[in-house]
Order: C-alpha cells, then structure tokens, then sequence
C-alpha cells in the first residue's frame, strides 16, 4: 500500500467517508468491556521503541537503500535501540565495538585507534528522526548457513562474541565511546544518550563464547567502572535471550557476590513468540523477580520482541509471512498492550531494518512508500501516547460470550482514546461485547483495521448512555476517540 502521512490518512476517515449512526444498546447477553476514564493508572509508557533504523542498507559515499525518517517522525517513535545494526557485523563499520575501536591492541586513550565514521552517521540519523538512542555496547549476532554469503563464510563467525581479553580496557573502550557522544571527544557529540546496555543476548552460543561467570565478570567490571565516571547515564543489561527465575536470580546475585553494589538502573530481556500471554507471564516474572531481590527501581525493559511461529527452519517462512500481515499487526497492538497493562517501563520491536525478503524481521513497512499492516498499530498506540494518562479498562463475561482474545488500553486527556484488537489464533472467532464508558461524550470516531481493510476505514456514531455496542473480527485492530 502506499504512503500517506497517518494524519492525512485518519482525517480522511473521519470526514471524507464517514459513515454516521446511533448508537443504540441492544440489552441482551453479551459480554461487557467498562472504561472508567475518571481512574487513572499512570502514563502510556515507552513501549513502542524500534530497534534499528531509520536508515537501512547502506550503500556507500551516505547513501543508503532505505530511509524510513518521516515514518519514525510520524510515528513517534521514542528509542531506537542498536543491535545487530547493519547486519552482519554491523558490516564492520556501524555500532559494533569492533567497529568503533578495531584494534584490541592499541591504546584506549589514543583518538587515533577510534573509527567513529560510520557509528556517527547512523546515530544522527536517529536522532534527526526525533527519537533517543538507546545503546547497546558489544556485538552483533554471529551469522550461520545461508544467512551469510561467501565473503562472511571465510572469517571466523565467532571472532567478535569471545570474551575479551582484558575486561577493564573493554570498559575503558566503552567509556570513551560516551565521551565521544555525551561529551564531544574526538570530534563528538553531545547527544546526551541516557541508556547504555552492556552487551546481547550472553545466553546463547551465538553471541557470546565464554561461561556465564566470564559474561558475569564482564558485566560487573564495566558497570562499575561506567558509573563512577558517569553517575548520570543509566546502565544495564544484558539482552537476554529467555527469562526464568532461576536465570534472574543467577545474574543479580553473581553481580554482587563479592559484596560491592553493580549498577543496574534496567535489566534487558527479549521474547518472540506468538502469545501475548507469554509476554505477560515474562514481564511479571522479571519484575517480581527484581523486586524480591532488592532491585524495586531497576526498570523492566524488553530490548527485542516480534512474533515467531518457532526457531525451526520450517518456521520462519510462516514467521515472515505473518509478520507483514494484519494478523502480524493484531500481535503487535496485543503485545503493546500487554507490557502496557504489565509493568515493562520500555520496548524495542524488532526490527525496523529491512534486510531482505530472505530476512524480514520488520512488520512496518517494506520502503518508504509501501506500508504493512503493522504501521497502523504502531501509529494508533501512538494516539494513545499523546493523551496524559492511562485509564482503567474491565470486563465482565458470560458462559454465551466470552472475551478471550480481546486486547483493550484507553487513555484520557483532551479527547479520549480507546484502542482494541482481537487476537486469538486459538480460535479465530469474532467477538461481540458492549463498550460502556464513564464520563459524558457526544460522539465516537472509529476506525476499524482489518485484512480487507489494512489502512482503515473510518465511521462516527452519536452516543447513547455512553454505550457502544462492538464486534471485532478476528485481528481487526479498532481505535475509537471520544469526543
């Protein structure tokens, strides 16, 4: 589909074919949904960040294959996380620590042994975006099988995900990268990049080589040796790959083992999957986890999520094709949602680079003129974040109508915003409920998202007893204003 500013776009839904009703209850058995816009739950939190972007593909002399700026612009994006930015390797030029110091030998205090070229004009694309960096210190994923062409095939795919070989002057690397960022070193900058994430993903064979204690030393080293230099930036980590209690509890206590507090203002964890009930049962594990283990203030933040039907090879053309659908785009809305109503203070989907068909981790769009599904999710919660706070949604159901699958978050402020979707691969059933509201309105604007339909289609109703009554097909996304 093609590209329209999603403001041009929701205008002309809302006047230029608008379809106008009542909206009568019918009294019978049906599932209700309650708005209560007088009790407030705090604010829509930053959970519609992106990794990577805005630009993508680079083809050299600053020109790149994709450049998704104004979508980002239009869409608010608050973060943009940095991993796995121009994959493989960060093509030995963006982000990655290899990138920016390629010889492990020489002097972390010498200008000279910093290559900032590259990682500087991806950074100033983010930033020119109107987004924040959120920042990831270490490597990108090591390639495998037909992920990578022959030039790749002859290098080591491990050589950058070994541990170190001297913990302290990787931290001093990292240390001088702020410098160059925060505090204009070495023809820098002064982006003011608040959150630094050590590593990615040391969990797994393919981003880090040595034990779990070596990952764990690492990360103590560093996160001290950062915060004392730099009291102000939040420092966290690690991007792991799966969550379990056990895990957390593992990698809180092996940090403060020999007695001596390690900053962790976040700790960072990724899940793909294609429940949001599993994201729910994650967020709540890490966040309980923390709290009994004396890190109340230490945000819960998942780094990495999309859908996947499954990490078999098999799966990944299912993965792919469901991911640019709007069945893709109900589990993005759902899932939003879900750390919404759970307690996950930042997100980052992944991914906003576009690779290749081969490749396609983004659900947003496929250039900067043809959009997927997923953009329309991602623009609606952005309605939501314009409002100033969240308010409190509850249902009520019967044996006859149940509300499975039904996914709503409302905020209030100025006008009021519902967004709803129906997700539930389970079943595939589509859902009838009664909306009801407090807070007296004269008028609803709707916008319903479906396959048929992937950019919306616009209808009004004047309100009756503040009450409408709904029915949502399966992943239709809904986004009502109250007016």
């Amino acid at each position: 589909m093609k590209k329209k500013s999603f403001l041009k776009r929701i205008t002309a839904l809302a006047t230029g074919f608008l379809v106008i009703g009542i909206a009568i209850p019918y009294f019978t058995e049906t599932a209700d949904v309650l708005v209560d816009f007088s009790e407030g739950k705090g604010e829509i939190r930053a959970v519609n960040g992106i990794n990577n972007g805005p630009k993508s593909g680079y083809q050299g002399d600053g020109q790149w294959s994709l450049d998704a700026t104004e979508i980002y612009r239009e869409l608010e994006i608050p973060f943009v996380r940095t991993h796995d930015s121009e994959y493989p390797y960060g093509s030995d030029r963006f982000i990655d620590i290899h990138c920016i110091f390629p010889d492990f030998s020489k002097d972390p205090e010498d200008p000279d042994a910093y290559n900032f070229e590259g990682t500087d004009e991806y950074l100033v694309a983010i930033a020119d975006a109107g987004a924040e960096v959120f920042l990831r210190l270490g490597e990108s994923i090591a390639p495998i099988g037909d992920e990578i062409d022959e030039v790749w095939r002859e290098r080591d795919k491990n050589q950058y995900i070994h541990p170190p070989e001297d913990y302290e002057k990787w931290a001093a690397v990292c240390e001088h990268i702020i410098r160059h960022y925060n505090e204009g070193w070495n023809d820098g900058f002064h982006m003011d990049i608040t959150y630094w994430e050590i590593w990615n993903e040391p969990d797994t064979g393919r981003m880090w080589t040595g034990s779990p204690e070596e990952f764990y030393e690492l990360y103590k080293v560093t996160a001290r040796y950062l915060k004392e230099r730099y009291p102000d930036i939040k420092i966290g980590g690690c991007g792991f790959s799966s969550v379990s209690e056990e895990a957390v509890e593992e990698f809180l206590l092996a940090i403060t083992a020999d007695g001596t507090e390690t900053p962790l203002d976040f700790f960072s964890w990724h899940t793909y999957s294609d429940s949001p009930g599993s994201i729910a049962g994650k967020a709540d594990l890490v966040r309980s986890t923390l709290d009994a283990n004396g890190y109340e203030d230490t945000l819960s933040v998942i780094s990495e999520w999309n859908y996947t039907a499954g990490w078999n090879e098999a799966d990944y053309t299912e993965t792919w094709e469901v991911i640019r659908s709007q069945k893709g785009a109900s589990f993005i809305a759902a899932s939003m949602i879900t750390m919404q109503e759970h307690d996950v203070d930042m997100a980052m989907y992944y991914d906003g680079q576009f690779v290749s068909d081969q490749i396609a981790w983004c659900g947003l769009y496929l250039s900067e003129e043809e959009l997927l599904p997923g953009y329309y999710a991602f623009a609606n919660f952005r309605q939501l974040t314009e409002k100033s706070r969240q308010v409190t949604v509850t249902g009520s159901q019967t044996e006859k109508a149940n509300l499975d699958g039904l996914y709503v978050c409302a905020a209030a402020g100025g006008t009021n915003g519902i967004l709803l979707t129906n997700y539930n691969p389970d079943t595939e059933a589509a859902l009838s409920f009664s909306l009801k509201f407090t807070g007296w309105k004269h008028r609803a604007v709707i916008t319903r998202y479906s396959a048929g339909n992937p950019e919306g289609e616009g209808s009004t109703c004047f309100l009756w007893m503040n009450r409408l009554e709904i029915e949502l097909e399966p992943y239709e996304i809904m986004y009502i204003e109250l007016k």
